[in-house]
């Protein structure tokens, strides 16, 4: 199986190289499902990355409150505003 990050640049190049209307809409929903599918797993590493964790502790925000990633995000914008 070939990495996520391969698939992506075969699917640009591809679709770089496409000029058939049908293949660039179908060539263009195979790598926005591998673009979703990386970010994704991505997220689901980073949310275990040891670095989180020491960053809400200096930022204090109570760990045991924040269940995921992107709640940091949003309580500190809106803290900000």
């Amino acid at each position: 199986m070939l990495r996520m990050e391969d698939k992506i640049r075969r699917l640009c190049a591809e679709l770089v190289a496409t000029t058939d209307d049908a293949e660039v809409r179908q060539r263009l929903v195979e790598l926005r499902k591998a673009l979703h599918q990386h970010i994704e797993r991505l997220r689901e590493r980073f949310a275990s990355y040891p670095v989180l964790v020491e960053r809400r502790a200096g930022n204090k925000i109570p760990i045991e409150r924040v269940s995921n990633p992107t709640e940091t995000v949003e309580t500190t914008s809106t803290s900000r505003s």
